[in-house]
């Protein structure tokens, strides 16, 4: 049986994932692109968009569930936190339900539509991008330096 990282072309958030922060900035460039009218490129907030609603499972009637991994979620918790411009959520569900609106205004169809919903969406990404900097960064500081290396 495959896991849900195994499954072909049904990418998942990761934070170790050495092309998250670089993907998220680029899908803050597009909306930033798309609201001062410069390009309508939407490649990296579509796949963005995609990786966190496959990272998500939403049942009828029931809490959305997570299908990350305990760090991945804590640096989802703070770019969620930073576009709502609040603290962090209390429970995870509510973490979970607000980032599958924010995945679904990155791939709404027309995302001019709202501007203040694509603002925030845009805060999610540049909060994302940091967080997982600085997540891969805290990682790398906790590996001893080679003896031989200054």
């Amino acid at each position: 049986m495959l896991s849900i990282e195994e499954t072909p072309g049904k990418k998942v958030l990761h934070v170790l994932d050495p092309d998250l922060a670089l993907l998220a900035s680029e899908a803050a460039i597009d909306i930033d692109n798309l609201l001062s009218n410069r390009s309508k490129d939407l490649k990296a907030m579509r796949d963005l968009a995609g990786r966190l609603k496959n990272s998500v499972e939403v049942s009828a009637g029931g809490p959305p569930h997570s299908l990350m991994d305990p760090a991945t979620l804590t640096v989802l918790g703070e770019a969620v936190a930073q576009a709502a411009g609040m603290t962090y959520a209390q429970k995870i569900e509510d973490l979970l339900a607000e980032a599958f609106k924010i995945s679904d205004e990155l791939s709404s169809e027309d995302p001019t539509k709202n501007i203040e919903d694509l603002k925030r969406a845009g805060d999610f990404c540049m909060g994302l991008s940091m967080a997982v900097a600085a997540y891969r960064k805290s990682i790398r500081d906790l590996r001893p330096m080679h003896p031989f290396r200054r």
